[in-house]
């Protein structure tokens, strides 16, 4: 039977084909993992997607280690017998911050047969899934790293980091009044986790908005209260910059000169439209609530001297990290 297989396979694909299925690799085949968001709410969706691509410049035609291969579907999208074709395991594995490992999802069965994927030069197939459906484990928060070893191990994934938990929110404290914070965790990932690292180590306590350019915008976070400040660490974040707009309430990180990754610490919240600003900045939350932009009327009306330096120290009093109200609808801001 063995040998009869092998000449049906001999028959309908190339010798590449031949070679990059019973070979010990896929030349040429690279897996990925791509998560939607590093960030879930608890209770929403945990999208993965999962990509083969083929970086070479012949078309690759594989199939599934231990099934018997079938005609390829007329459907598009990496069938999920691809997806789970670790071998042993699935292939797809999660493992919790405290060491545990799950790779076998809970409501996937493996059938006998898989269909035949030919993978054309410099070409990707991929599927989306919903990863709290196949590892239950994924609805309770915690932060979990995945990884992808499909064809029985023949190639290996990057991993990912997905944290689950209640998503935050920033609570800057003034003299005048509160200023809240939606992220968008989405556009700038590491711009968020940056800001809230600083504010959870009470960074920002203290500290002053040093700048208030009238109509334009309120600048703050530097620790040496002249706009020249850094972290104590020296980190730098690489420019995340996004299709957010500049607009009254959009809070960005600023940067030292030029240079696009160079934000640090200090951040400006705008107070009116600049459209010059986009794509200059990164844009990584915005104020909500009423008393939030009547706080920002208030600091923006403060009298300034010459270089836009407030007549009256404008500090902030604290800067606490909040979980944010649970928005049903999973919308990550």
């Amino acid at each position: 039977m063995l040998i009869y297989r092998c000449c049906i396979l001999a028959w309908l694909l190339p010798a590449t084909a031949i070679m990059a299925q019973v070979g010990s690799r896929l030349d040429g085949i690279e897996a990925h993992l791509k998560l939607r968001s590093p960030f879930v709410q608890i209770g929403q969706p945990v999208w993965v997607t999962f990509l083969i691509e083929n970086s070479g410049d012949e078309a690759v035609t594989v199939s599934v280690p231990g099934l018997e291969p079938q005609i390829p579907s007329p459907e598009m999208g990496l069938p999920l017998s691809h997806v789970f074709s670790g071998g042993e395991s699935s292939g797809v594995i999660v493992e919790t911050s405290s060491g545990r490992t799950w790779d076998h999802p809970v409501t996937y069965r493996p059938p006998s047969k898989a269909p035949i994927v030919t993978f054309a030069a410099h070409s990707m197939i991929g599927t989306t899934l919903d990863m709290r459906e196949l590892y239950p484990g994924l609805r309770s928060p915690g932060v979990y790293r995945m990884s992808w070893n499909p064809y029985g191990g023949a190639v290996r994934s990057e991993t990912v980091t997905v944290e689950i938990a209640p998503l935050k929110q920033a609570e800057i404290t003034t003299d005048f009044g509160k200023l809240t914070i939606n992220f968008f965790y989405e556009d700038a990932p590491n711009h968020v986790s940056n800001f809230i690292e600083l504010a959870q180590s009470g960074f920002y306590d203290g500290i002053m908005f040093h700048r208030v350019e009238p109509g334009y915008a309120l600048i703050g976070g530097c620790p040496r209260g002249d706009g020249t400040g850094i972290r104590a660490d020296g980190k730098r974040i690489p420019a995340e910059f996004n299709s957010r707009p500049h607009k009254k309430g959009t809070m960005s990180m600023a940067l030292l000169g030029d240079d696009p990754s160079s934000a640090s610490c200090q951040f400006f919240i705008s107070n009116t439209r600049q459209k010059d600003w986009d794509g200059r900045y990164t844009v990584f939350g915005e104020l909500v609530g009423e008393e939030s932009f009547a706080t920002l009327d208030t600091l923006m009306a403060t009298p300034v001297d010459d270089s836009g330096r407030p007549e009256r120290p404008l500090h902030m009093r604290s800067v606490r990290i909040i979980n944010a109200p649970y928005d049903p609808s999973g919308a990550i801001r």
